[in-house]
């Protein structure tokens, strides 16, 4: 009797169980059709683990891992990894201001003609800089369209422009409507605001204003089907393919063991 009642209540909270992690695979297209690449993506408690998939036995070359405070770039072709955090972002910032300086050492060592040389060279290269710096950035921009639908699924469309020029179509699924779309949605957000405050630190992360986690933080849902532009012209598209809710492995998040930790600044 006794487990004739565990069982039933083993079958009674069956349908509360729920997986604490999702694999998505997003394949990309070019303008004919064809597949041109295949991105497998694992979300689980805010961590996100990104590389494109490869048929063959070798696997993917690289892996890049996001842990909430910090990025791991995986090289499995020579078992490697570099980790990206606010104190690598220090420490390159302390390098550079260190470089400076003895340039400037250097400089005072020179004779006079020689001296007046280099500055002026150096003078032609930070203006060049400081007028790249002081131009405008445009950041991209998400303007909605209205309702559509893609598929199987009911979608929010937005467009996606720099300046004037649209440079993508998105359709984002309900998150209730795609299987873990939540869980890789906050992993997602996290990752952008990661960067973002990464980019405050060492202002030449910023030159590029494109952000796609920021990106997709601004939208309503999770993009399922993505529509790339350029000058105008459809250049291809990218497309959730597959979705499975799993319990996910922790030394997915993690750099493999055995692989060794370098410094690429060194």
């Amino acid at each position: 009797m006794k487990k004739s009642l565990a069982a039933f209540f083993s079958i009674l909270l069956l349908p509360t169980l729920a997986y604490g992690g999702v694999v998505m695979e997003m394949v990309t297209r070019d303008v004919a059709g064809q597949e041109t690449d295949r991105t497998r993506i694992y979300a689980q408690s805010k961590m996100i683990r990104m590389e494109q998939v490869v048929e063959d036995e070798a696997g993917p070359e690289n892996t890049m891992i996001f842990l909430g405070n910090e990025f791991l770039y995986v090289n499995h072709e020579d078992k490697s990894y570099i980790v990206m955090d606010e104190s690598m972002v220090s420490d390159v910032s302390a390098r550079i201001s260190d470089a400076m300086k003895e340039m400037e050492a250097e400089l005072a060592n020179m004779p006079p003609e020689q001296r007046a040389m280099v500055e002026q060279m150096m003078k032609g290269r930070m203006q060049g800089t400081t007028e790249q710096q002081k131009a405008p950035s445009v950041e991209p921009r998400i303007e909605s369209l209205g309702s559509g639908k893609w598929q199987s699924y009911e979608c929010r469309e937005y467009a996606v422009l720099v300046g004037p020029e649209k440079i993508q179509d998105i359709c984002a699924a309900d998150l209730d409507d795609v299987d873990g779309a939540d869980e890789a949605m906050d992993a997602f957000r996290g990752m952008a605001a990661y960067m973002q405050k990464m980019s405050e630190s060492m202002p030449t992360m910023a030159e590029n204003p494109m952000n796609p986690g920021k990106l997709m933080s601004e939208i309503d849902g999770f993009p399922v089907h993505t529509i790339d532009y350029r000058n105008g012209e459809v250049t291809g598209d990218v497309s959730l393919d597959s979705v499975t809710e799993k319990n996910l492995e922790p030394g997915l998040f993690a750099a493999p063991a055995g692989y060794r930790r370098e410094d690429r600044f060194r």
